[in-house]
């Protein structure tokens, strides 16, 4: 009897001194995982082996219930050939530029599958790029043939994590 005595007091300070530690007045952040697409249009290639294009991609929606970012980054690359290309795939070194991030990698996109770019976490941080809730984006690409059509699209999916309040 005299130990449930003793524990009672001591649980109702151990819950005190918890809630005492919470923050008082500050800004709820949370966290927030979501995709947004964009495609580069490639036109007009007709000998040429290589192309850039530069975009940007619009991820205002992640600020739905919240009113900035607090921090933001990239963690993947989706890129896939569309069903506009005539042949099955295309190969080639392709750049990928979002600010401080630049990709460099050698892929082989084959029309209407995904081929997912990595991107580092000690390299992904766009907040400082953030300018209305869009981001801006260059793609390049220099192909080991010449591509089996002069017109087609990529598109680029972004899979971004940012924490906002």
């Amino acid at each position: 009897m005299k130990r449930i005595k003793f524990l009672k007091p001591l649980l109702l300070f151990v819950a005190i001194m918890a809630f005492s530690n919470c923050e008082e007045n500050g800004e709820i952040q949370f966290i927030v995982v979501d995709e947004f697409e964009s495609n580069a249009v490639v036109t007009g290639l007709n000998t040429t082996t290589s192309f850039e294009t530069s975009s940007s991609t619009d991820i205002s929606q992640l600020l739905d219930n919240a009113s900035k970012f607090v921090d933001a980054n990239i963690e993947k690359v989706t890129l896939t050939l569309q069903d506009d290309y005539s042949g099955d795939a295309i190969s080639g070194n392709f750049d990928l530029t979002v600010g401080p991030i630049k990709i460099n990698q050698t892929l082989t996109l084959t029309k209407g599958v995904g081929t997912e770019i990595l991107i580092p976490a000690n390299a992904s941080g766009i907040l400082s790029l953030i300018n209305s809730g869009t981001f801006p984006y260059v793609l390049k690409a220099d192909f080991t043939s010449t591509p089996g059509d002069d017109s087609f699209t990529i598109n680029l999916k972004f899979k971004v994590k940012a924490t906002v309040e």
